[in-house]
């Protein structure tokens, strides 16, 4: 059971742009506002806001967290919106790009936080290398996510690397 993400080739272009700047070796990061489309299983991205670094609490070349202000924010512009979130980061020196250990133990905190306090609406995460990307989704009741396929971005589709699944299976992340 996959899903999808469809955006148009601008959003892409300027979120490649943002997640990989030239003089900045460090994760980046942004949120997507979306619809979902529970018929055709796909986000619709609508708009985009790419993360600052007064956004976070902590800002390496291996890890991001959110400040608390920019989760209250982020939260009230999707519940106002009416729409579900895509969490984005990057990976710069990933080459076959997969979750991190870290990430995961971020999800299993945040993910049941977010979909609650945004009516259980769905919720997705990718990871972008320079040339893949990888990511989950969450949009029904299990505590699993299920494998994003990819993203059409006009009239092209990038398939994730399925990298992540295949560690959620094999137990690389640990317990769940």
């Amino acid at each position: 059971m996959t899903v999808s993400i469809s955006m148009s080739v601008a959003f892409y272009n300027d979120i490649q742009q943002h997640l990989f700047p030239r003089a900045d070796r460090r994760e980046q990061g942004g949120f997507m506002f979306c619809r979902f489309d529970k018929y055709r299983r796909e986000f619709q991205v609508i708009e985009w806001r790419p993360l600052a670094g007064s956004d976070y609490a902590f800002q390496e070349r291996d890890y991001l967290e959110l400040s608390d202000k920019t989760k209250a924010s982020l939260i009230k512009s999707a519940h106002d919106l009416q729409v579900s979130l895509i969490e984005i980061h990057s990976h710069p020196r990933q080459i076959k790009v997969a979750f991190s250990i870290a990430d995961w133990i971020g999800f299993k905190e945040f993910v049941p936080h977010i979909r609650w306090r945004l009516g259980k609406r769905p919720y997705a995460a990718l990871v972008f290398g320079h040339s893949c990307v990888d990511g989950f989704a969450w949009i029904d009741e299990s505590k699993l996510p299920v494998s994003i396929d990819g993203i059409n971005i006009g009239n092209s589709f990038v398939k994730t690397t399925g990298n992540s699944f295949k560690a959620l299976e094999r137990g690389i992340y640990g317990q769940i």
